[in-house]
């Protein structure tokens, strides 16, 4: 989970770019965003 004090929307593009996953916004603002990554399930790695 990350936990940030903005919108994390650049940092988001970025791993999903690279990385096979899913993130997802679990609170977005205005004081804070959390935001939970990770992987489908069954991909190991």
């Amino acid at each position: 989970m990350l936990v940030n004090d903005h919108d994390p929307k650049p940092l988001r593009y970025q791993f999903e770019a690279r990385h096979v996953g899913t993130s997802d916004y679990l609170e977005s603002g205005p004081k804070v965003w959390r935001v939970r990554i990770g992987r489908p399930a069954g991909l190991a790695g």
